[in-house]
């Protein structure tokens, strides 16, 4: 395959050559059209781009996590259940090495392990880009695993919607949008809430199988959640200013095992405030288009432990905050016909204050303070004079902590007749240790000054196809990748009482992506599907075995057919697959796959009112699935259940 690969992309390059001899070539169009989704995907990245619209789903009650699910080659990780601590992997990375953009603001904290996206509100979303493998100049740095740049919708002239929702296990959702022309431009306020007790009821085992007197029906405690936020937002023809605030209140849950019993003491709870704000100005100067943007980002979590429950050492209230400042120059600009530059710089500086019982008990470290920087140029060069071969290379520098380290990557993109499109992307990556790996929370964590930038390799190779099949539009791309890490990053326990972050060696993962459209008439069906094979490739060190967290196959399928006169109700449903997965690195304790079936109903009573029902997991398998040890013992409940069937229903008024 790799040597397949490698000539074809040689035999590409040298018709590339030949074809720079044209005099006349020409640039992808920037216009895009709102039914043009293969121009608009080449225009956003040369290499491999899903775009989710989150309007179209819009009352389903779907959380970022949820909506994730439908991408390939991106695995949600939700390590206590939905709304508690939810992150991404993308094409086997660690969470860490996915960066998360919303309007620009770059997500990821130096003092957090990785971007927690059940906090990250999307009521307000036009579109949810997910960037693997090569990764475009306008977002800063050398992203391992990927990005998921997420856009809300801009202000509209005038106009105002209110939606209300509820759902099983005390759920309720609700939020108001207002727009207006303000002066030169428009202005949109929208304040949202979402929350729910998560209640869910599972057979608990006690995690002794072979002792079924002590089994017994429980329902899940402590894993409730509120999410509130606000959103300010106007936009000009030159300039945008933007606002937010969210607040994340979560119960901590225990595992299941032993607990969740009708006098089960409350566990820990923490609370996350977060605000943001941004300034930017667009202008052109002659053939340059460039942006100035500066922002500021301030976040407080406390955590509250009244019962000791958690952590049972002590540390019962802590309180860790957060201040980034970063400004940001970017720019295109076209030389001659034949090539597009962009370029990025961008400027961080972000301080670090923790309070509490953990610094005070365990002497750690109150304040600190990174800058780092990064920079890049991007050059689209058309190669042909019928403008349709295109290469892209793109060099980085990065900088942190004083360190400074280079990357590059390429991509080559052939679009052919009958609407076949070959895409071939490679190039460097590196990621340097964040705050919270060197130097730990001062309690659970050590600090590991020692730790070095984590770096790798990756490439990939695919063909798209669109056109018509029995009356029916079809879009499907098909991507096999592979990626290499040295240097990992990753959590080890040093004893039964701490742990630390520590380069463990290397990582291979290799796989395939699947992603497929068919709309006919009144069907709509999307597919995507991902196989991987993610292997720990450190000498001496748990050699070939599994990466966790990284389930070997993964796939969803969405159907949905409009009814009704006017196509006014719209009936679909969704399948979702996770094979089995691993907890541990060693291969030896993993969950079962998981299989659920969603169903449910838009419908547009009126104009501007819709009501939107349904029912996600209709066979509740999900408090079925059972924790297994290789070799060791039984299958048992898992340490974190999971929700099960769960109906909701929401209504939609725009006025």
């Amino acid at each position: 395959m790799r040597i397949y690969l490698f000539i074809t992309a040689l035999c590409l390059f040298l018709c590339a050559g030949a074809a720079a001899a044209d005099n006349a070539v020409s640039l992808p169009e920037e216009k895009v059209t709102a039914d043009a989704e293969r121009e608009e995907k080449l225009l956003l990245s040369p290499g491999t781009v899903t775009v989710i619209k989150p309007q179209e789903m819009k009352g389903e009650q779907k959380n970022l996590p949820e909506l994730l699910k439908q991408v390939p080659g991106l695995h949600v990780i939700e390590t206590k259940g939905r709304g508690a601590y939810t992150t991404a992997s993308v094409r086997g990375s660690s969470s860490s090495q996915v960066a998360v953009y919303v309007d620009g603001v770059l997500m990821n904290l130096g003092s957090e392990p990785a971007v927690d996206l059940s906090t990250i509100p999307v009521e307000n979303v036009e579109r949810i880009e997910v960037y693997r493998g090569y990764i475009p100049a306008r977002f800063g740095g050398a992203s391992m695993g990927g990005v998921i740049n997420i856009v809300t919708v801009k202000p509209k002239k005038a106009g105002c919607s209110a939606a209300a929702g509820v759902g099983s296990f005390g759920r309720l959702t609700g939020g108001l949008t207002y727009h207006s022309p303000l002066g030169e431009g428009a202005f949109m306020g929208s304040v949202n809430f979402d929350r729910t007790d998560g209640d869910f009821e599972y057979w608990n085992d006690n995690n002794t199988p072979y002792t079924p007197d002590d089994d017994y029906k429980a329902k899940r405690q402590n894993s409730g959640y509120k999410n509130s936020n606000l959103l300010l937002k106007w936009n000009g023809d030159k300039w945008k200013i933007e606002g937010g605030w969210k607040r994340n209140d979560r119960e901590l849950p225990y595992s299941a095992p032993g607990a969740d019993k009708f006098d089960s003491v409350p566990g820990a709870a923490q609370v996350t405030d977060q605000w943001n704000a941004i300034v930017m100005r667009r202008d052109r100067l002659g053939d340059l288009d460039y942006g100035l943007r500066l922002e500021y980002l301030h976040q407080t979590k406390d955590y509250d432990d009244p019962e000791n429950k958690i952590g049972g050492w002590g540390e019962q209230h802590n309180r860790y905050e957060t201040k980034r400042f970063g400004a940001a120059v970017d720019g295109s600009l076209p030389l001659g016909d034949r090539h597009l530059v962009e370029f990025l710089w961008n400027y961080y500086n972000e301080e670090l204050h923790t309070m509490g019982d953990v610094v005070k008990k365990f002497g750690g470290r109150e304040r600190h303070t990174r800058n780092s920087w990064n920079g890049q140029i991007q050059d689209t060069i058309s190669l042909n004079k019928a403008g349709d071969l295109w290469f892209t290379p793109i060099v980085r520098w990065n900088a942190a902590e004083g360190v400074t380290e280079f990357s590059w990557g390429a991509a080559l993109t052939k679009k052919f007749y009958r609407g076949w499109t070959l895409k071939l992307t490679g190039g460097t990556y590196n990621r340097a240790p964040n705050l919270y790996e060197l130097y730990g929370d001062g309690a659970f964590i050590v600090p590991n000054r020692e730790l070095e930038w984590e770096d790798g390799t990756q490439y990939d190779a695919g063909v798209s196809w669109e056109g018509e099949i029995s009356k029916a539009q079809v879009r499907a791309e098909l991507t096999y990748f592979y990626r290499k890490s040295n240097n990992l990053i990753d959590y080890l326990m040093v004893n039964p009482r701490y742990a630390q972050y520590v380069n463990i060696g290397e990582a291979k993962i290799s796989g395939v992506e699947l992603e497929a459209t068919v709309k006919r008439d009144k069907w709509d069906i999307y597919l995507s599907a991902t196989w991987m094979n993610p292997k720990n490739k450190t000498p001496g060190y748990m050699y070939d075995d599994p990466l966790p967290n990284r389930p070997e196959f993964e796939g969803l399928l969405r159907v949905s057919r409009k009814i009704f006169k006017d196509d006014r109700a719209k009936l679909f449903a969704e399948l979702h697959h996770i094979g089995k997965n691993y907890y541990d690195m060693q291969g030896e304790v993993g969950w079962d796959d998981l299989t659920t079936l969603g169903l449910g109903m838009h419908w547009q009573i009126r104009d501007g009112l819709k009501l939107v029902f349904g029912v996600d997991d209709v066979f509740n398998s999900g408090p079925d699935v059972m924790i297994f040890a290789v070799g060791n013992g039984p299958e048992r409940v898992l340490w974190y259940p999971i929700q099960g069937r769960t109906f909701y229903a929401a209504l939609l008024w725009t006025f």
